[in-house]
Formats: structure tokens, C-alpha cells, sequence
């Protein structure tokens, strides 16, 4: 097995609750255990595995900075569990409902919600969004950063908070305004959190790539809301606003290395699934992070572009000349979006 196949393997055994049966297929020398531990670092599932390198062998060198990572997920999202209640807490005392996206709602979906990763606290508020930013500066005491597209931004206790007004840019590309609408009519359903996490991963698979932890996200959502979806509007969605060559290789390489659920019913070209799967645990050389600044981050921006053409074109069915000119456009409105993470 290739490091790539072990890392879905490690992956698979976590999330299926087989880590003590499955095979990993991974040496016993710890300069491999090494490469492993960094390749699941990447795709932000190592706290994830951590059970299954325990129970597959992993040398104790490698293993207890391993474990170590878990702890410290485990406390991270404990840390941001309780901001969010407060949060909320503080919300719903002046009549705002709050609606949790991503992170941490996603984790309850997995065997081990404690250990899944992840980052900011995405919140929506309905219609209520800068009445809950102004709660939050008067009853929580931050600022906030009112530069983003599609949701502002604060921090809380540590913890990164984004208020979002739209569930995605409605800004790029153009057919987001009519998923827009679509999506909070939905909302809250188990058929919305489909529709909103499969747009979610294809803007970030189209924009530099998905990791395992994205697929793994979307396994597990789609096993656990399988009868509550409504898969005919899921399927409409996905071909309506251009997504179904994406969705379609998603959900092959979900069923073929996590034993996801197959509920779309579309045809996945294979070669188109192959390179999605590859993709999805490597990345290539555009789609990680330069980590420069300014002019130079600019221009690593650009090369990811054009070499993610492959991807805007199973993800968006949009002309080019369409995306790049709401590109720039979108950018024009907030200038600080060029230098963006995205």
C-alpha cells in the first residue's frame, strides 16, 4: 500500500469504528510512521487516527506526540463547545436564535465527535446578524471586523468567531445567489446541511482542494442523515448550479474508501474520480499555502487559479470569462480578500 491508500485506510478504520480489526499496512519503522503522522496532519484527521496508530502498532516515539495532538483537540474543541454555548446563551436572552455550521455541529456526526478538527466558529443568525453583532460588542466586549464577503468576524476568549449573514459568497461565483436562496429556504434541515456542506467543500475544492477531513465530514453527514434528505432535491441541486461532475466523484471516492453511503444516484466518470482521490490526500504544489505575503501571495493566487481550472469546471459549470470577471469583481468590493487564506 502506498502512504496515500494507508492514510484513507487509517481513515476509514477511525471513522467506522474497525480500528482494531483493519489492517493499516504501514512498516514498522518509525521514519514511515513519521510520514504518516505528518501526511494526516495535513488533511487534519491526525487527532481523528490517533486510536488506530495506537492499536496498529505505532512506534512510542511517534505515537505519544500523536496522542499528545489528540489531547490537544479534544481541549480545543471543549474550549470552543463551551464559547459557543455562551455565545448563543447570550443570544437567545435577547430573542436571536443561533444556528451552528460546520466544526462544530459537523463532529457530532462522528463516532468520536471530541476528536474531530477544526478551526473558527461559524454561527449564523438568521436574519438577525448585526443585532447579534451588536450583542456581541456590547455584552461580550469585542470588535468587529466588518471586511469579509459574507459573514464578519471576532475574537472571543481565543477563539475565532465568523457571523455569517450569507451561508456562502453570493458575491462569486454568480450562481451562488441563487443557492443562496435556495439554502435559507431550508434552513435548518437535514436536506439544508447537505446542500450547504456539499457547496461549502466544492468552493474550497474549486478555490485550492479538500482534505480527508472534508470527505470524511461528508461520509459521515450523508450516513447519518440518509433518511431524513431529501436526495431527488439534493440531486437537482447538485445538477441545476453545475456541481454533479464533483458530487458525482465525491460520492465514488467516498464509497470506495470510507464506505460512504451512495444516495446521489449519479454516474462518476472513473478517471475524474481517480484524480478527485488524489487530489483529495496529496494536494498538489498550488494548493497548498505559499505562506508568503502581499505582491508574492498575489501571484501564488494566480497560478492556483489557472491551475484549478479543472476544478471550477466540474464544480460550477460557469464559462471562465464569467468566474474571473466576478472574481475580480468580488475582490474590488473588499480589496482585502486578495490576500485572503482562501
Amino acid at each position: 500500500m502506498t502512504l496515500q491508500q494507508v492514510a484513507y485506510s487509517m481513515v476509514h478504520a477511525a471513522t467506522s469504528g474497525e480500528g482494531d480489526r483493519l489492517p493499516i499496512g504501514v512498516g514498522g519503522g518509525a521514519d514511515e510512521w513519521w510520514s504518516l503522522f505528518r501526511l494526516l496532519q495535513e488533511n487534519r484527521v491526525a487527532a481523528v487516527c490517533a486510536e488506530v496508530a495506537q492499536a496498529a502498532g505505532a512506534p512510542r516515539e511517534v505515537l505519544m506526540p500523536w496522542l499528545a495532538e489528540c489531547e490537544k483537540a479534544i481541549g480545543w474543541q471543549r474550549h470552543q463547545r463551551e464559547v459557543q454555548e455562551e455565545i448563543a446563551d447570550a443570544m437567545a436572552k435577547r430573542g436571536i436564535a443561533t444556528l451552528v455550521l460546520k466544526g462544530l455541529h459537523t463532529a457530532s456526526h462522528y463516532p468520536r465527535p471530541e476528536v474531530r478538527e477544526f478551526g473558527d466558529l461559524d454561527l449564523y443568525f438568521y436574519d438577525k446578524h448585526d443585532e447579534a453583532d451588536r450583542v456581541a460588542r456590547e455584552v461580550l466586549g469585542v470588535e468587529i471586523d466588518n471586511r469579509g464577503h459574507h459573514h464578519s468576524k471576532y475574537d472571543y476568549r481565543g477563539v475565532t468567531v465568523e457571523s455569517h449573514f450569507d451561508f456562502v459568497n453570493v458575491y462569486y461565483p454568480p450562481s451562488n445567489r441563487g443557492y443562496e436562496a435556495m439554502l435559507k429556504a431550508l434552513a435548518p434541515s437535514a436536506t439544508f446541511e447537505v446542500l450547504f456542506l456539499l457547496r461549502h467543500m466544492a468552493g474550497h475544492f474549486a478555490a485550492g482542494r479538500i482534505t480527508l477531513r472534508d470527505l470524511a465530514d461528508w461520509t459521515l453527514t450523508a450516513r447519518a442523515l440518509n433518511r431524513e434528505v431529501d436526495w431527488e432535491l439534493v440531486r437537482r441541486g447538485a445538477r441545476e448550479y453545475g456541481m454533479e461532475p464533483f458530487a458525482a466523484a465525491l460520492e465514488e471516492v467516498s464509497v470506495r474508501q470510507l464506505q460512504g453511503v451512495r444516495m446521489l444516484g449519479m454516474s462518476a466518470d472513473k478517471e475524474l474520480a481517480d484524480r478527485v482521490e488524489r487530489d483529495i490526500v496529496g494536494g498538489s504544489e498550488e494548493s497548498l499555502d505559499c505562506g508568503s505575503k502581499g505582491i508574492k501571495r498575489v501571484g501564488w493566487k494566480w497560478r492556483r487559479w489557472n491551475a484549478n481550472r479543472w476544478k471550477r469546471k466540474i464544480v460550477y459549470g460557469e464559462g471562465e470569462a464569467r468566474l474571473l470577471w466576478s472574481s475580480f469583481a468580488s475582490h474590488a468590493m473588499k480589496p482585502r480578500s486578495i490576500v485572503h487564506k482562501m
